[in-house]
């Protein structure tokens, strides 16, 4: 069977999961998500029906009242330009006026003229602009207000026509003082000898923008108006709409039609005209979607709840387990068993403590096996110690010196001591030795390397006389110092030693100006590697420092080699306090 790729077992592990905290989590979400969707989907299809019946009810509502609105204004209208008509008392004055050639009467009627317009604009707030004009020349005659040059009523939209009177459709007011939106009437005057004669009226300046009143639909809309021609006379949207447009009649005053992308409602008027209401899809079905996200909201934090619940539940439950895995991970770190955490539960507690008990059996275990490490290792380092017979070469050397001393040979005798003090110190037994010690053996040893190369070495060595009795594992220096000689120093080279105390340990610095070494054969140096160099001195050197320093404290001592080629190497060890006392 071929192995799933990766991906596949991630997928595989999520739908089918495996492990008790998934398998808790995917049991909540379900049995919370399961009945939120049938909830939601017999709740949506309910809630729409309800919704769209409560904003079509709505816009119908609105629409009406606009329609309603424009019925008063062409009523009030109708009624304002009766009381100019000929019938009417300012009509009969105008008649006089018309027919007076008598400068003085005729001054006297104007002015009542003037003042019944007057009367009439205070007693109807919602009449702006009235006058009567002359069809043939469009001379205006009583103006209660200025009126625009070229004056020409017959260039509006023509809103509806009835016996005597035409309405026009919302349009540009024709007073000189203000660029606002009107409607308006034409009345003819039946007046004798004076069949061009017409009266002039406009709603107030503020009467339509208050009638299309968009924000009490609580949504994007646009208003038009259709004549009884079924063309647009006036539209709020003139890029679809254009003023002239053929719009056919949707087929009742409930109906709703889509064009493009939006919905068309209209209300007829007894006259024969229409209100239209052009809203965006978006915009209408706006409120619907508000109360889905409204009932997503509350699903998502329903499931949010149930997840709650579910890692809740989990950490209720798998607690005494995750403490039971904590115990068996903690081994792999700690070298010592702590103390039990119990959990309450006694199955879970039963199987803590029979783990805790085969801890403390594997971390013993673990310590007999570093103990027979650590003897493995000294045993190493006294093997290459015993490759000396030392009981021969102390009588061979005492017989060369006794026969020197014989002869009067001084300088083979003095040799011959401190060879044999060197060889002493160097094979003597402990594991320890005062850095006092340390040092006189290593000035023995320097003492017979200047009478073998016939040549002095400048060995400079800094401590502080307290420091002097502070014990060091036995033969430190001579390696570290041998290593120094072996890589070259030139012939006014030197050698530092620096040994000094600091907080919890002993630093212990063999530093040289010599010839350095690469990085390379720094590492083989730590590595105890000594293939690619020819031994020299004692031949142990520095795989007997690290062995000695990895027996006595583990990882606790710490070897650095810092060297460049050709400026030199410094070999530092620091060994911490207080010093172990097996052996010594």
């Amino acid at each position: 069977m071929d192995r799933l790729s990766p991906f596949t077992q991630k997928v595989r592990q999520f739908i089918i999961p495996t492990s008790f905290k998934r398998k808790l989590v995917h049991v909540l979400l379900l049995s919370t998500f399961i009945p939120l969707l049938l909830i939601g989907i017999i709740s949506y299809i309910s809630m729409h029906t309800i919704l769209e019946t409560k904003i079509t009810s709505g816009i119908h509502s609105n629409l009406k009242q606009v329609r309603v609105s424009l019925e008063n204004v062409l009523g009030n209208l109708n009624y304002a330009s009766q009381q100019l008509a000929f019938d009417g008392r300012v009509g009969k004055d105008l008649y006089a006026y018309m027919t007076n050639d008598h400068p003085y009467d005729r001054k006297i009627l104007a002015g009542e003229i003037e003042t019944e317009m007057n009367l009439l604009t205070s007693t109807n707030p919602n009449i702006g602009l009235m006058l009567y004009y002359d069809k043939s020349t469009n001379q205006t005659l009583f103006p209660n207000l200025q009126v625009r040059e070229n004056f020409d009523p017959d260039q509006l939209p023509i809103f509806t026509k009835l016996t005597g009177m035409t309405y026009y459709g919302p349009h540009q007011t024709l007073n000189a003082q203000f660029d606002r939106t009107v409607m308006s009437i034409t009345r003819k005057i039946d007046v004798p000898d004076l069949d061009q004669l017409y009266i002039y009226m406009e709603t107030d300046n503020r009467l339509v923008d208050t009638i299309f009143n968009k924000l009490q639909y609580g949504m994007e809309v646009s208003h038009l108006i259709i004549d009884t021609d079924n063309r647009v006379a006036y539209s709020e949207q003139p890029a679809s709409f254009p003023v002239g447009m053929k719009l056919a009649e949707q087929g009742g005053s409930d109906s709703r039609s889509a064009f493009g992308n939006q919905y068309m409602f209209d209300e007829s008027s007894n006259q024969g005209w229409r209100v239209v209401a052009v809203i965006p899809m978006k915009s209408y079905k706006q409120e619907i979607l508000n109360w889905f996200l409204q009932f997503a909201a509350i699903a998502v934090l329903s499931l949010f709840v149930s997840l709650g619940f579910a890692l809740l539940i989990w950490r209720t439950v798998t607690r005494p387990l995750t403490r039971l895995n904590r115990e068996i991970r903690s081994m792999a770190y700690q070298q010592s068993a702590r103390e039990i955490q119990l959990t309450g539960t006694d199955e879970f507690d039963y199987s803590l403590r029979r783990f805790h008990e085969m801890k403390g059996t594997v971390i013993q275990l673990i310590e007999d096996i570093k103990e027979n490490e650590r003897n493995k290792s000294r045993l190493e380092v006294e093997k290459m110690i015993a490759q000396i017979n030392p009981h021969f070469v102390h009588n061979t050397l005492d017989t060369i010196r006794w026969q020197a001393r014989i002869n009067g040979q001084e300088d083979i005798d003095h040799l011959i001591s401190t060879l044999n003090r060197v060889l002493h110190y160097n094979l003597g037994k402990g594991e320890t030795a005062s850095i006092s010690e340390e040092l006189e053996a290593l000035k023995d040893y320097i003492a017979l390397q200047e009478v073998r190369y016939q040549f002095h070495f400048d060995i400079r060595i800094a401590v502080e006389p307290e420091q002097l009795e502070l014990r060091i594992p036995r033969f430190m220096l001579q390696p570290l110092v041998e290593n120094a000689l072996y890589h070259g120093i030139a012939d006014d080279g030197f050698i530092v030693v620096d040994i000094t105390q600091q907080e919890g340990g002993i630093r212990i610095e063999v530093s040289d100006n010599g010839a350095g070494m690469t990085p390379e054969e720094a590492d083989r140096l730590l590595q105890g590697d000594t293939s690619a160099h020819t031994r020299r001195g004692m031949g142990i050197g520095m795989p007997y420092v690290i062995r000695t320093l990895k027996y006595q404290y583990g990882d606790s001592a710490e070897i650095q080699i810092r060297s460049q080629h050709g400026e030199g190497t410094s070999i530092i060890i620091i060994i911490p306090l207080p010093l172990p006392t097996k052996g010594e």
